[in-house]
């Protein structure tokens, strides 16, 4: 199939019309949502592709797009297509439909490039967090991340109590207050009463799903934990945040991962690489 399409529910605002973006190789076209059709990524193939192989590069790339927008993208169902002067069309049906608005494509979109097996994984991770419909579940997701470089539990309390006072953000910052006042160790807590209490159901303690109390403190602890890990696949696997890519982008470092948007050609905005 010349054509890999994947529609999707972002977690954040989608372009309002259709943008082309290099991908390790390949193109990935952003279609935006119709009253009939869906969000869509689709991967262009000249030469063919199946769905094992494009699918893998769009989930790859929703990931690293993931990161860089900070917010999930659920992907729905996949399609293929053969169609060489446009994408698929997968229409909207009965799933939902994000609640953000679409907007005006941006000036540059940055797309983290060459990244290790572990920085694969941990963005791999982290979408899943920012995406799954499950608050137990995303927190999960996210704490995997740390597992990636500490297979033992004291380890990630251990890194957690040592990078925790590097956060900023206001909501993180607020709960790790709260929590303070009646814990004296946040990895602790959050490794023992979050992450093993939710994995684990022959243990104490444990969340139960139906008792809104504790589902509720883990929406509570969500923002740190979010932060937490951002912090981890930055400091420790290397892969930057959109904030201090931004900051620090230098041309001859970063090129490659900076996309400035272009010409409109075949029907989309194409962006290329910074030059």
């Amino acid at each position: 199939m010349l054509w890999c399409d994947v529609a999707v529910v972002p977690h954040f605002s989608w372009p309002n019309t259709a943008v082309g973006l290099p991908f390790d190789g390949w193109l990935i076209v952003l279609s935006p949502p119709t009253d009939d059709l869906a969000c869509r990524a689709s991967l262009l193939a000249p030469h063919g592709t199946t769905f094992e192989e494009g699918g893998a590069v769009l989930s790859r790339f929703l990931s690293r797009l993931a990161w860089s927008w900070r917010g999930g993208v659920v992907e729905l169902f996949h399609s293929g297509s053969n169609m060489p002067g446009r994408p698929g069309l997968l229409g909207q049906g009965r799933f939902g439909r994000s609640p953000w608005a679409t907007v005006e494509p941006s000036h540059m979109i940055y797309l983290p490039t060459d990244l290790s097996k572990d920085a694969e994984l941990a963005l791999a991770l982290y979408r899943e967090g920012l995406s799954v419909n499950s608050v137990p579940f995303a927190f999960l997701s996210l704490f995997k991340v740390l597992n990636i470089r500490f297979g033992a539990g004291a380890g990630q309390e251990q890194w957690i109590n040592s990078n925790i006072h590097r956060l900023w953000y206001n909501p993180a910052v607020d709960r790790l207050t709260e929590l303070r006042k009646t814990h004296h160790d946040i990895g602790n807590y959050l490794y023992v009463q979050g992450r093993c209490a939710v994995a684990h159901a022959h243990s104490s303690p444990l969340v139960n799903p139906d008792e809104y109390a504790e589902r509720r403190r883990l929406e509570s602890d969500m923002p740190l934990l979010k932060e937490l890990v951002a912090l981890f696949i930055e400091q420790e696997l290397g892969v930057l945040s959109d904030s201090s890519f931004h900051h620090a982008f230098d041309p001859k470092l970063h090129a490659g991962q900076a996309l400035m948007r272009g010409n409109k050609q075949e029907g989309w905005i194409l962006y290329e690489p910074f030059k």
